[in-house]
């Protein structure tokens, strides 16, 4: 019943093939089937036939489909199966040339759609998925990973170097893009060991990079909080997600997941949203990415009256936030603070360079929920010449701490009209070009004494930081050792230099204890 099952299924596909010539390729591989049932199989697809052939095979752990390198292939491919812990199933290229190429053409949901999948690992494709004009074709994505109609957990989703462009056309949207993975329709279920690993993803319509579940979340309760169906093991590193219609990355429904070393471009060129954001989250870690580019038109074209354009922010819905050792540049702002329910966000080491219109956003400004937003030891260098306040658009801070600081103006800085703020104290601050906030008890006022500080380029390396060098503090600054002492502060500075415990620098780079001896220059 099972061939003639799978072979219904190719007679129906829309291959154009005859029924019997299907059938042919179809007995090759049932051939391989009663051959060898335990041995995994390796599928190797050079041709449209077999292309549009292998979904209709139920994959078997261990198994491997490997595309021909140099081949285009038109449509979607949507596989069967599971593999399993010890052998998962593998997507993957083979031979020489350039990566084999998956065109969707705006017809299919997804080049590639992996339904109620585990153990499965996807390297080496690229996927295009429009018909080549700038208008909404829908909701489109590159890769599409759904759980839908099975309860369960997820477990063992590897995307790892793909080129995912030209999706839709320059459209907004939140649930639709370049790499997805969803729970839909589903009330107890969760994913685990999820890892969107050194992708390139650029002209997106949509969100380059989201997650969503119909059935996960955190409530934060007054004594406590709630949370149900988080997912595990989420881990989204080394990715290039450049040119999006909406954000470049979205992180939900997720306990202690880790977003770092990603390149975060040109993102909400059709709506507003800022280049990554967390909802939903406990314990999530944003860390060792570089945000940029994300200015234009603060008026939401979708009506939703916020105007999200920075690189990073502490959303609603989230626990233990912890924003770190990130570099933003040249948004419109470094970082959004909701003000709906959130609580224990951590913003620390982080360098804001010439973000344009201001420093910090605290975003749904009638509302009063968030709590506990510790703001320490950042570097915020704004060059002659803009027009920034540290609180963007006149929002007002809320039960937020500033400790350890650096505000630099080459110019004249300006706070906000509502910079004062609510219950928000400011203390042990450095400030250049402007005047100590209102707050501020024992203000720093100096020149910080950066090395070189102004002239950090674009798409750094990430793993090293090294290009910010620049903004170390030379021998003698100000900042050294007169920073308050922080518990629990992480340990290292940006470049990953040991903090002293007993006296920490002011700012986000710690002057190394041997140049102190040594004599830096």
């Amino acid at each position: 019943m099972a061939t003639k099952r799978r072979r219904k299924h190719i007679e129906r596909s829309r291959t154009g093939l005859c029924a019997s010539c299907a059938f042919l390729w179809l007995s090759v591989l049932m051939l391989l089937l009663v051959a060898s049932p335990a041995v995994a199989r390796d599928y190797h697809v050079d041709s449209q036939r077999k292309f549009e052939a292998i979904s209709q095979i139920e994959m078997q752990p261990g198994d491997a489909i490997l595309l021909k390198r140099g081949m285009q292939f038109s449509g979607m491919l949507a596989p069967l199966g599971n593999g399993s812990e010890e052998a998962p199933v593998r997507i993957d290229s083979y031979g020489r040339g350039k990566r084999p190429q998956i065109h969707a053409r705006g017809k299919e949901i997804a080049g590639l759609l992996l339904k109620n999948p585990s153990f499965w690992e996807v390297q080496g494709l690229e996927i295009t998925n429009t018909d080549g004009s700038d208008k909404d074709q829908g909701d489109l994505f590159g890769i599409y990973v759904l759980a839908e109609g099975e309860e369960g957990t997820y477990r063992n989703v590897y995307i790892n170097d793909c080129h995912i462009h030209d999706v839709n056309g320059m459209v907004a949207g939140k649930k639709r893009g370049g790499i997805h993975v969803h729970i839909k329709k589903l009330k107890n279920s969760s994913f685990d060991d999820l890892r969107i690993t050194n992708n390139r993803i650029e002209n997106i319509g949509g969100v380059g990079i989201g997650n969503d579940s119909s059935c996960g979340g955190v409530k934060l309760l007054e004594d406590g909080f709630e949370s149900e169906n988080l997912w595990t093991r989420v881990y989204v590193a080394g990715n290039r997600v450049d040119t999006t219609g909406r954000n470049n990355i979205i992180a939900r429904v997720s306990k202690d997941a880790v977003y770092e070393h990603n390149i975060l471009a040109n993102s909400s060129r059709r709506d507003t949203g800022h280049s990554i954001f967390c909802f939903n989250t406990e314990g999530i870690r944003i860390q060792f990415n570089e945000a940029y580019g994300n200015v234009g038109d603060t008026k939401n074209k979708d009506g939703g009256g916020e105007s999200d354009r920075g690189g990073f922010d502490a959303d609603y819905n989230c626990i233990n936030t912890f924003i770190q050792y990130n570099y933003s540049h040249d948004n419109l702002w470094f970082c959004g603070i909701m003000k709906r329910p959130t609580r224990n966000v951590v913003i620390r080491y982080n360098l804001s360079q010439n973000d344009r219109a201001g420093i910090y956003f605290y975003g749904f400004d009638r509302n009063k929920q968030a709590e506990n937003v510790h703001i320490y030891n950042n570097t915020h260098f704004v060059r002659r010449g803009l027009e920034v306040e540290v609180f963007a658009e006149g929002r007002t801070p809320l039960n937020s701490t500033f400790e350890n600081n650096i505000f630099y103006f080459e110019g004249r800085g300006k706070w906000g009209v509502h910079a004062e703020g609510i219950n928000t104290v400011f203390r042990n601050n450095l400030y250049f070009n402007i005047e100590p906030h209102p707050s501020e008890t024992v203000p720093i006022v100096a020149n910080p004494g950066f090395i070189n500080p102004g002239d950090v380029g674009t798409d750094i390396d990430l793993k090293t930081m090294a290009a910010l060098g620049g903004y170390r503090l030379r021998s003698g600054s100000p900042c050294v050792d007169a920073g308050l002492k922080i518990v629990g502060n992480g340990g290292v500075d940006m470049l990953k230099t040991a903090i002293d415990s007993e006296g920490a620098d002011v700012g986000a780079f710690e002057l190394p204890k041997t140049s102190l001896t040594m004599g830096t220059k």
